[in-house]
């Protein structure tokens, strides 16, 4: 298999693909986009100006709060709160939580293509200017955005502990030399409502009905967001599979980051 050597744990980037609805999520519950009471109609479309951006219900979610929208990875609820809120607003949170940089971890070539966009970016690198629908790809994980699978690890992890960085290493820790870690980040700063919120939706992902049901463990509360993503490479259509979570759900222990490529 091509490549079957490189780390693409740290050495390829990817399109986070609905992993990234938790960014989306977490950008319009701080700037007071998304509330508790926040709702969206999924019908299986959206249209954003000419263009038809679809969910992957083919017959919808109907009406979904945040929490279903997570459970059910509803794609309509993000494209709509995304493109309220703007692109810079979900740009920032993403470089809050560093998908913008490398982790810095102890391992070699870790990639440096790695891409937040914004109005900016896209001028410098790509040359036509941002369009709406550039934003509701974004607020799904899609279109320009570029992380690595640890990045996505490091992500989750901070989410877990309410926090916006979490420096990985590969040296072995003491659990008190780990609480001793200075990771850099600052606080999410969710509400107590916000992140309550937050974690019913990831939890019922992991739930009977939610996208992530066969990540079920008996007895362990888990908490998770699973995701899919298309991209070309090598002149090639290529799916990925992720999924990234955290458990226990109350109080979090361990947090993974699974990506599976595969050819269409």
């Amino acid at each position: 298999q091509r490549g079957a050597w490189l780390d693409r744990s740290v050495q390829l980037s990817y399109p986070p693909g609905s992993t990234f609805k938790l960014i989306t999520a977490i950008a319009g519950l701080l700037n007071g986009g998304i509330q508790p009471g926040s709702r969206e109609n999924c019908t299986g479309v959206y249209r954003v100006g000419n263009r038809i951006f679809r969910c992957h219900a083919r017959h919808g979610h109907g009406v979904v709060d945040l929490a279903g929208a997570i459970e059910g990875s509803c794609n309509v609820f993000f494209y709509a709160h995304g493109l309220r809120m703007g692109i810079d607003t979900l740009s920032e949170q993403a470089r809050r939580f560093g998908l913008d940089q490398p982790t810095g971890i102890e391992l070699p070539f870790e990639t440096r293509r790695l891409v937040v966009p914004d109005k900016e970016w896209k001028r410098r690198e790509i040359g036509p200017g941002w369009v709406p629908g550039d934003t509701a790809n974004t607020s799904i994980g899609q279109g320009f955005l570029l992380v690595t699978p640890l990045q996505m690890a490091t992500a989750i992890a901070s989410i877990a502990r309410g926090e916006t960085r979490t420096r990985p290493t590969l040296r072995a820790l003491s659990s008190e030399e780990a609480r001793q870690v200075e990771h850099g980040g600052e606080p999410i700063g969710l509400d107590q409502a916000g992140k309550s919120l937050l974690l019913e939706g990831m939890e019922r992902v992991v739930g009977s009905s939610g996208t992530g049901r066969l990540v079920r463990i008996p007895g362990l509360r888990i908490a998770g967001k699973t995701g899919t993503a298309d991209f070309r490479a090598h002149g090639e259509e290529v799916n990925l599979a992720w999924f990234v979570g955290f458990a226990p759900a109350e109080d979090p222990q361990i947090a993974v980051a699974v990506m599976i490529q595969g050819a269409d």
